[in-house]
């Protein structure tokens, strides 16, 4: 028995479409030019207008990089910040404004500077491989530094599985995966394929042609 909620008012609607769009709530005149002209065809122009709007690129890009855990520091106990971290952000930004094709987006990600050598996007794109935790102070011993080198390859492996694929494999890294079909072998062989992957900073050209820093795969 029970019935839908009546139509909201022009002021509720247009509120409600800017912030699950955008994130944010629209100026007061939007709110009154919609007020003014609350049409069907009003409302699509303003959706449309919405959804290729930067702002809505930069909401879809959050969620994002929450998926990619993106952090503009190291971590660990000194938590050095990273200076150009920004630009992987930035290209994540672009790359929803632009409506990149999804598997263009994935292959960008984890070969960008390989596919796109020597351009901005193509480094930047690389941010990825590297938006996690990293650990520049390792201590002294051959086996402390080999172990800290391991479990960054874990992570980054994890990351690559769990976003690009929907599986979990750092569980292989010991024994073979107990839920998802994935072997201590093919965990290895995995790893293996990231293992030049190193943090660092490299220069690629800006939009002006002068080369700027970005924080990438190096």
């Amino acid at each position: 028995g029970l019935e839908p909620a009546p139509q909201a008012a022009p002021r509720e609607r247009v509120r409600r479409l800017w912030i699950d769009v955008t994130g944010l709530p629209p100026d007061p005149e939007e709110v009154r030019a919609f007020e003014r002209d609350p049409s069907d065809e009003a409302w699509e122009r303003l959706v449309d207008r919405l959804l290729g709007s930067l702002e809505h690129a930069e909401r879809l890009a959050r969620h994002w990089l929450d998926v990619v855990r993106f952090g503009e520091s190291d971590g660990y106990e000194y938590n050095s910040p990273r200076d150009h971290a920004w630009q992987y952000r930035d290209w994540t930004i672009r790359a929803f404004h632009a409506d990149l094709r999804y598997d263009d987006f994935v292959r960008l990600q984890v070969a960008g500077d390989v596919l796109a050598p020597g351009t901005l996007d193509g480094i930047a794109a690389t941010g990825f491989l590297v938006a996690g935790v990293h650990n520049p102070v390792v201590g002294a011993s051959p086996a402390m530094r080999e172990a800290a080198r391991q479990d960054e390859l874990e992570e980054m492996a994890g990351t690559v599985a769990q976003t690009f694929l929907g599986l979990t494999v750092g569980c292989a890294r010991c024994h073979d995966h107990k839920y998802d079909p994935v072997p201590t072998e093919d965990y290895y062989a995995f790893a293996a394929a990231l293992a030049g992957v190193r943090h660092g900073t490299r220069e690629a050209p800006g939009p002006d042609g002068r080369p700027e820093p970005v924080y990438a795969r190096v």
